[in-house]
């Protein structure tokens, strides 16, 4: 069972200009929860692809801020066009990035995907905004209510038709690029 406490609800929006966007942000009453910080990114799976055929996620990522673990669920069935991504996610701080991920290959699994991104948190309530730079561009993700989504969305000048509901795999993918999505050194 699925509790709203573990239900994530989100989109991402592609932008261009990353200052402009924060500015919109900030006049919109949000505020920093969490300061730009460098995330490193490690998605699992088994030899059988056993989770990416059920379409569950096990991450572990590491920033400046906190090591965490998580396990996302399959994207629930929505009726019409999926206009959001809404996912069980259930996610635990983990003392040690090395160890936890050495843990995680004693139990069989490997990593499948690796991603790098710069973040910038934003929190005006219940709605967090993300501000991602990533090696396949610059986006927003709003994370809330379906209805504060569009609200929030529409105040900072976007609609439905901006709405991205892919993950950065699949819009790695999408970019032709090989490998993981890691910026160059």
């Amino acid at each position: 069972m699925i509790t709203k406490k573990n239900l994530e609800i989100e989109i991402k929006i592609r932008i261009d200009n990353i200052p402009e966007i924060k500015k919109k942000i900030s006049n919109q009453g949000f505020k920093i929860f969490e300061r730009k910080t460098f995330e490193y990114n490690i998605t699992f799976d088994r030899k059988d692809d056993q989770l990416k055929k059920n379409n569950f996620l096990l991450r572990l990522r590491k920033t400046d801020y906190a090591n965490t673990l998580t396990f996302k669920g399959p994207v629930l069935n929505s009726n019409g066009p999926l206009n959001y991504k809404k996912r069980e996610e259930i996610e635990t701080e983990v003392s040690d990035f090395d160890k936890t991920r050495k843990i995680l290959n004693l139990l069989g699994f490997q990593p499948f995907f690796i991603y790098e991104k710069y973040r910038e948190t934003y929190l005006k309530g219940n709605v967090k905004i993300m501000v991602d730079q990533t090696p396949v561009g610059n986006f927003i993700e709003i994370e809330g209510k379906e209805s504060e989504i569009d609200i929030t969305a529409n105040q900072l000048g976007y609609n439905k038709n901006h709405y991205i509901t892919q993950s950065y795999y699949s819009l790695f993918l999408k970019s032709k690029h090989k490998g993981s999505m890691q910026f160059d050194s």
